[in-house]
């Protein structure tokens, strides 16, 4: 929260009510770090296009617990020249829907009485695979014909098909008039793979794949993170508030519990990301533009096949919450600094899926 008596918490009985857009465009294809920029020359480049809208609640148990729920409203789509070739006329795939739901309990671990200029918060949830994982469209196969109902692209799949539990940490320290952040995320899985046909399937003539192939068949469910570290500032004495960051979101190659096996994109993206907020009263607008700064698809699990990826060149975040319904009585803020903002207990936002794909150009 910003302003010149800003409470980094919430209060006993508070609700806060959220609402985040992102979007994005991948195109540019990697190959661990290295940019594929044939795909460029030849127009054999993949786009996905990824829009998500999560709406989120959080209650103050106590002033130091609160709990939160997050649903995800997604729609996604992914297209290839089929046959991939300069000549080949593009083929997409969408699904669009309810995302897979999370609930977070998040705990201060200081005292917010005593601990208002920083704080460490750690947070525990579950995510239920409400999302349908096997979303089908009609698209040819890797010749450009015979074009039947087959699963999409596991990338623009609404959900992964596995309960999960979210792990969180998020800390704040405020320094005159910035405040230092950081927040990291990881979305364990410990489902193997999900039963849906994989994209080596989708485009294989008659789905016929090769023995090599099989292990690829099906989707993987794969666990996710994001961090995020930076520093934010107010401007003035004005609502609004800037903040510079840096941004990282991954796809390990082994999950943290279970096997790794089938179909899927290891690899992360780092991001500058600069972002500016404005807030009045109990309510709060952001924008944040993560920048790309290094793109890595690294080797799939077990198998160590290379691939590659597509990556987006930026990535729009769009944010509103409204506090609102505090308990009677309770204590105010006694920070009158102005020192900018600071994280309130329930903002953070969940494991999100990570913001590139592969190719089927790639064996």
């Amino acid at each position: 929260m910003f302003g010149a008596s800003a409470d980094p918490y919430l209060q006993k009985g508070e609700w806060l009510f959220g609402t985040a857009a992102r979007g994005l465009r991948s195109h540019d294809h990697y190959n661990g770090t290295v940019e594929q920029v044939q795909r460029q020359d030849n127009q054999t480049y993949v786009i996905n296009k990824q829009y998500a809208l999560d709406l989120s609640g959080a209650y103050a148990v106590t002033r130091r617990f609160s709990l939160a729920l997050a649903v995800p409203l997604v729609r996604a789509s992914w297209s290839i020249p089929l046959p991939v070739s300069s000549t080949g006329e593009r083929s997409e795939q969408n699904a669009q829907g309810l995302g897979d739901v999370t609930v977070t309990g998040r705990y201060w671990m200081f005292n917010p009485e005593v601990h208002q200029r920083g704080n460490l918060s750690l947070g525990l949830g579950l995510k239920a695979p409400t999302g349908k994982y096997d979303v089908t469209d009609t698209y040819p196969d890797r010749t450009g014909t015979n074009p039947q109902d087959k699963a999409v692209d596991q990338s623009i799949q609404l959900g992964d098909g596995g309960w999960g539990a979210v792990v969180e940490i998020n800390g704040f320290k405020r320094i005159g008039r910035f405040s230092y952040y950081g927040s990291g995320t990881y979305l364990i899985n410990p489902r193997d793979t999900n039963g849906t046909p994989s994209l080596v399937v989708g485009l294989s003539p008659g789905g016929v794949i090769t023995p090599a192939q099989q292990a690829r068949a099906e989707n993987s469910v794969p666990d996710q993170y994001v961090l995020r570290t930076g520093l934010a500032f107010a401007l003035g004495k004005s609502p609004f508030a800037a903040a510079l960051g840096l941004r990282m979101e991954g796809l390990p190659r082994y999950d943290l519990i279970g096997d790794s096996h089938g179909f899927r994109r290891p690899g992360y993206e780092t991001f500058a990301e600069p972002g500016v907020y404005y807030s009045r009263g109990g309510d709060t607008w952001s924008l944040n533009v993560p920048i790309a700064l290094k793109r890595n698809r690294r080797p799939d699990p077990y198998t160590g096949n290379l691939g590659d990826a597509t990556f987006p060149n930026h990535i729009y975040l769009v944010s509103f919450t409204h506090r609102f319904g505090a308990t009677a009585g309770a204590p105010p803020s006694n920070d009158s600094s102005g020192s900018g903002p600071a994280p309130v207990a329930g903002t953070a936002a969940a494991c999100a899926q990570p913001s590139f794909d592969s190719s089927p150009g790639a064996p």
